[in-house]
């Protein structure tokens, strides 16, 4: 099963971040970059901004080879979304938020979901999995995830000032 396009949606304090995820083939793992497009949570925001992570698809990237040099990279990736968020720690940002990720493969459409953070992971819940034709409309994808999210009473908390 050959992977295409990966996107993936982190919710937290009402907004939605969207970071480029960045593909290493030799790893064959995805990595957060910059630009996060960030937007306020409203169905038809939220439907854009995958639109445009998706037309911007998953660039390659490649991941440093010597072990120190790469821990500091990895370090600077984990801050990606603590950043856009204006926080200080990757623990401060994930504990109350969500991800989300939709994978486009070429016989379906994954979602994938989290459930509240563990141990300052995001970790996928296998049971809130969902699986699409590949041929479904973005607007149905992403209201799984919308669902998901306005079950999900601490995605709308704002951050106390």
């Amino acid at each position: 099963m050959k992977r295409r396009i990966v996107a993936s949606i982190v919710i937290r304090s009402k907004k939605a971040y969207l970071p480029t995820l960045y593909r290493s083939e030799k790893h064959r793992l995805y990595f957060d970059q910059e630009p996060v497009l960030i937007v306020d949570l409203l169905f038809e925001d939220l439907v854009e901004a995958v639109k445009k992570k998706i037309e911007e698809g998953n660039p390659p990237i490649e991941v440093p080879e010597d072990l120190k040099e790469r821990e500091r990279w990895l370090k600077k990736v984990r801050s990606i979304l603590p950043k856009a968020a204006r926080l200080k720690s990757w623990r401060a940002f994930v504990k109350k938020a969500r991800s989300y990720s939709i994978t486009f493969l070429e016989d379906k459409i994954i979602v994938t979901m989290s459930g509240p953070a563990k141990g300052g992971w995001l970790v996928a819940d296998p049971k809130k999995t969902r699986e699409f034709p590949p041929d479904t409309p973005l607007e149905e994808v992403v209201r799984v995830i919308w669902e998901d999210i306005r079950s999900t009473p601490e995605l709308w908390e704002e951050d106390a000032p």
